[in-house]
C-alpha cells in the first residue's frame, strides 16, 4: 500500500490548479491543495502539510525565485518538503538558479501527466522517507537519551548505597529517580524509605544506647572487657589490686529535714553532677550511687584515686558559694580511700543485675569514710593507700592514729590528705602540723602529759582541730584510769 501523497500547488492561474488537478483526480493515494495567493503559503502549509510543493515561477504578487529562496530558507516549516519548480520555458539559466536556491526538480507547465505523476510520487517517497528516517532518529536518540539517563540515575542509587556506607546519604540524592513510574522509580522510593527507616532505628538505638550508658557506662564495659552490654553476663567480673572510694555528705539527714522530696532529690542530683564528673576525669568507675553517697573504684591505683578525690572537693568548694549566694547552708563532705584486692562484677539474679564490688577492703574503706565524721576530715587514707602513691611529696599528709575499725582486728595507720581541706582549713592544719607530730610521737611513748601540752597547743591555734580534741580526751581518760597494760596507742572506731 502507497504512503499518502499531499500536493500543494502554488500558482495564482486558476487554469492551471485545475488542470494539474484533473492530472491528480484519478489517483486515490494523492490529495491535492491549491493555494493562489503566494503570500499566503505558510499559512496553507501549517493547514495541508504537503509532502511535496509545486510552485510557479511567474506570479504577480512576489518574483518566483525569492519565494523559492523563502521556502526553502532553514527557519521555514517548507524547509525540507520536496519542491517542483514549474516554468513557463526551458530557461536554463533560471532553471540553475532555481536549483541553486534549493528547488528539488524542474518543470515546463504543463508537464505530462504521467512525468508529473513519477515525479511527485519520487519526491514525495524520498521526503516521506526522510521524515520516517528523523523520527527513528528522533526516537533512537529519545532512547538513547533515556537510556543514559536509566544508568545514570541507576548510577544515583549505587552513589546513594556508597553514601548510606559512608554516613552521608541524603533523601535529596533521590529525587529525580524517585519520579520515575517504573521499576527503577519504586526501587528509588523503597531505598530512600528503607533508608529512612534505618535513619530512625540508629537514631532510636543511640538514644538507648546513650539511655544504656548512664545505667552502665562504657569506663565499666572496658574495665570487664566487654565489647557490648549484651555481652554482660551475671556473674561476670575482675579481680585486681584497686583503689576503692566511699564518699558522702556531712550532716546530709539534717540537711534534708526541711526539703521536699522533690527538693531532696534536686539538691542530691546537683551535687552529684558536679563531683561524678571527676571519678570519670581521674580514670575512676563510679560502681553505684548510696542516696548522698557512692563508692568508686580506680584500676590504676592510688594516684588517681587521691587526684579525684582532691578535685571532687573543689567542686564541693565552688557548688557552696553558688550555695551560698542563694542564702543555702554550705555543704561537706567526707571522703575515704582505700588501696587492696577485691572483686567488681555484675550480681543479682537472672531479670536484674548490676555492678558491685566485693572484699574485705571494701568493708574497710566504707567504715574509713565514716572515720571522717569522726575525725574531722575531710580526706582519709589508709598507710597501704600512702605507701601506693607514686609520689607522695605532692600531697601535704597528716598522720592521725592507728585504729581499728568495725569487723576488723587488725589496726590500720590513717592519714588525712590536707590538700582536699578549704583553704583557712588546711592553713591552720599545715600552721599547727609540728606540735601535732610532736604530740603523735608523745603519745606513742606514752608521755601522755607531753603529748597533752602539744595538742592543747595546736587547739590554741586551731580550736576546731578535731584530732586535737580527741587526743586530748583519750589522754585525760588514760590519765584517769590509768594506761592498761597491753595498751598499744590504738584507738577503736566509735570511740577514739
Amino acid at each position: 500500500m502507497n504512503e499518502p501523497i499531499t500536493v500543494l500547488l502554488i500558482d495564482d492561474q486558476t487554469i492551471i490548479a485545475e488542470a494539474v488537478q484533473q492530472m491528480l483526480a484519478s489517483e486515490p493515494d494523492i490529495s491535492f491543495h491549491y493555494c493562489n495567493n503566494p503570500l499566503q503559503t505558510l499559512k496553507v502549509v501549517q493547514t495541508c502539510r504537503p509532502t511535496v510543493i509545486l510552485q510557479d515561477l511567474v506570479m504577480p504578487q512576489i518574483e518566483g525565485l525569492l519565494l523559492v529562496r523563502l521556502l526553502r530558507s532553514s527557519d521555514a516549516p517548507t524547509h525540507q518538503i520536496p519542491l517542483i519548480v514549474l516554468s513557463s520555458k526551458e530557461d536554463p539559466v533560471i532553471k540553475a538558479q532555481a536549483f541553486e536556491y534549493g528547488a528539488n526538480d524542474y518543470l515546463v507547465k504543463l508537464p505530462d501527466r504521467v512525468e508529473l505523476l513519477a515525479r511527485i510520487r519520487y519526491h514525495s517517497r524520498a521526503y516521506t522517507n526522510l521524515l520516517k528516517r528523523e523520527e527513528a532518529e528522533a526516537l533512537l536518540r529519545q532512547e538513547n537519551e533515556e537510556q543514559a539517563l536509566y544508568i545514570e540515575q541507576v548510577n544515583k542509587i549505587t552513589d546513594a548505597a556508597f553514601a548510606v556506607e559512608q554516613n552521608q546519604f541524603e533523601a535529596k540524592q533521590l529525587d529525580e529517580v524517585v519520579d520515575r513510574q517504573d521499576e527503577l522509580g519504586q526501587l528509588a522510593r523503597v531505598f530512600t524509605q528503607m533508608v529512612k527507616t534505618v535513619k530512625v532505628r540508629e537514631a532510636e538505638l543511640e538514644r538507648l544506647k546513650d539511655s544504656l550508658a548512664r545505667f552502665f557506662p562504657e569506663e565499666y564495659l572496658q574495665f570487664l572487657r566487654k565489647d557490648s552490654v549484651i555481652d554482660v553476663q551475671l556473674g561476670d567480673f575482675v579481680s585486681k589490686t584497686m583503689a576503692v572510694m566511699f564518699s558522702d555528705i556531712r550532716s546530709f539527714t539534717t540537711i534534708s529535714e526541711n526539703m521536699s522530696p522533690r527538693e531532696n532529690f534536686d539538691f542530691i542530683n546537683a551535687y552529684l553532677k558536679r563531683v561524678s564528673p571527676e571519678i570519670r576525669n581521674h580514670y575512676g568507675i563510679i560502681v553505684k550511687f548510696l542516696g548522698d553517697g557512692m563508692m568508686a573504684v580506680f584500676p590504676d591505683g592510688a594516684d588517681d584515686a587521691i587526684a579525684a578525690g582532691i578535685a571532687k572537693h573543689q567542686r564541693v568548694w565552688e557548688y557552696n558559694q553558688q550555695r551560698l549566694a542563694r542564702g543555702d547552708r554550705p555543704i561537706r563532705i567526707g571522703i575515704g580511700i582505700h588501696v587492696g584486692h577485691m572483686m567488681l562484677g555484675m550480681v543479682g539474679e537472672s531479670n536484674r543485675i548490676q555492678g558491685d564490688a566485693f572484699s574485705d577492703n571494701v568493708n574497710l574503706t566504707s567504715r574509713l569514710e565514716g572515720l571522717t565524721k569522726v575525725y574531722g576530715s575531710a580526706l582519709l587514707i589508709t598507710g597501704q593507700t600512702l605507701e601506693q602513691l607514686s609520689n607522695p611529696e605532692a600531697y601535704d599528709v597528716r598522720f592521725l592514729a592507728n585504729t581499728i575499725v568495725k569487723g576488723r582486728t587488725e589496726p590500720i595507720s590513717v592519714y588525712e590528705i590536707l590538700n582536699a581541706e578549704v583553704e583557712a582549713m588546711r592553713t591552720l592544719k599545715l600552721r599547727t602540723l609540728p606540735q601535732f607530730q610532736q604530740g603523735i610521737a608523745y603519745y606513742q611513748d606514752r608521755a601522755l602529759t607531753e603529748a597533752k601540752t602539744c595538742f592543747e597547743q595546736v587547739l590554741s591555734i586551731h580550736p576546731d582541730d578535731r584530732m586535737a580534741q580527741l587526743y586530748c580526751d583519750r589522754i585525760d581518760a588514760l590519765l584517769s584510769q590509768g594506761i592498761p597494760e597491753d595498751w598499744q596507742n590504738v584507738g577503736s572506731f566509735e570511740s577514739f
